[in-house]
């Protein structure tokens, strides 16, 4: 079996967050002010520099569903000599949290979903941001898929997106799925730091991609986000291993590392150029395509190539051109929709409802560098 092997690095252009289902629980956080820092500990560690009073009054209280009172609790007995991993917050994060603290009494709803922090993919023994090799992967499978899609005309195809892949990879079905997916020759390890590399907590907020439309739900008060982000300039370093398959394999279309290059340029250069373009329409300046051929010159498109992964990475990136169904949303009243194409886009703020778009930046734009 003949297998090409690249060692690859990706750079990340704009903020980029891979949930790992987890948050910052309440418990095991402070905010410091002054520093602008989240600052995230061992609750033990915290436990163990507590009178007996305090950490009776601790237990009682981490075992309850009172957050507020449990914000309050740890802000009161945090002391500066528990060490923690720090994090970059926004200033108004900083307010957001003073206001939190300045509650009187305790609003389940207000305090749980109006200040729940994301976490990035991290590991846990480094505590540093990692890129899953899944995620990248995934990614480049959406631009493959649509380079078949093109070829194979699928606007006409009747059957649900399991049954499309099938048809596109020309996979067997059944238990014999997965062994002829052509995909599973392709191994993608996950990408780690290359140096100390910054994250930050930010706010995603909607935006309609049209001036004209009427504001979305959460433009005018609604519910937002709060994310743990890769910043811009971060350089994960990985490994992609592309397998040639046996002939008694059963799989019918083997994945050729040319043409799969190519699929990323052929969908996801078209994809960047068309959220710039809409971007400049509500009024958000990007000059991304200009960093990318400055940073990569004469390396784009032969040993670097755009990608967008992560959370709000736009539909359109990880949906099939010619058989998209975006459901869109209506109100409260309304049956939704379902579209060729998302009518709002997630952008990352500093703050929950910034006054203009002006300082506004789209989620999971990166490339990746095939290293000699």
């Amino acid at each position: 079996m003949e297998t090409r092997n690249f060692r690859v690095r990706l750079h990340v252009l704009s903020p980029i967050h891979i949930g790992c289902d987890e948050i910052y629980e309440p418990t095991s956080f402070v905010i410091d002010e002054k520093k602008k820092k989240l600052i995230e500990f061992d609750p033990l560690e915290l436990v163990k520099n507590l009178s007996p009073q305090e950490r009776a009054e601790f237990n009682k209280i981490a075992a309850g569903d009172n957050f507020l009172h449990i914000f309050k609790t740890i802000k009161r007995f945090y002391k500066p000599a528990i060490k923690g991993r720090e994090v970059e917050i926004t200033d108004y994060l900083v307010s957001h949290y003073k206001k939190i603290l300045d509650m009187g009494t305790f609003d389940k709803k207000a305090v749980i979903n109006q200040f729940t922090i994301n976490k990035t993919a991290y590991n846990p023994y480094t505590n540093q941001p990692y890129i899953p090799g899944s995620s990248l992967k995934g990614a480049i499978r959406t631009a493959y898929l649509n380079a078949v899609a093109k070829v194979k005309d699928v606007t006409k195809f009747k059957g649900g997106s399991d049954e499309l892949e099938s048809f596109l990879l020309e996979r067997q079905e059944g238990k014999l799925k997965m062994a002829t997916d052509p995909f599973r020759m392709i191994k993608v390890s996950d990408f780690l730091p290359v140096e100390n590399v910054k994250t930050k907590i930010i706010y995603a907020i909607n935006r309609k991609k049209r001036k004209s439309e009427r504001e979305t739900l959460v433009e005018r008060g609604g519910v937002y986000q709060i994310f743990e982000v890769i910043q811009p300039g971060a350089i994960f370093a990985g490994m992609m291993n592309i397998d040639t398959p046996l002939n008694s394999s059963g799989i019918k279309l083997p994945i050729n590392a040319d043409e799969l290059m190519a699929s990323l340029k052929n969908f996801y250069n078209p994809l960047l150029e068309k959220e710039i373009n809409t971007l400049k329409s509500i009024d958000i300046s990007m000059a991304l395509m200009d960093e990318i051929h400055d940073k990569f010159r004469e390396k784009l498109d032969k040993t670097a190539f755009i990608v967008s992964i992560g959370r709000h990475s736009g539909a359109e990136a990880v949906t099939i051109d010619g058989k998209r169904k975006i459901k869109i949303m209506q109100g409260r009243y309304n049956k939704p929709a379902f579209l060729d194409h998302s009518t709002t886009l997630w952008l990352a703020s500093e703050t929950p409802k910034p006054e203009n778009n002006s300082s506004l930046i789209p989620f999971g734009w990166a490339v990746i560098e095939l290293i000699d």
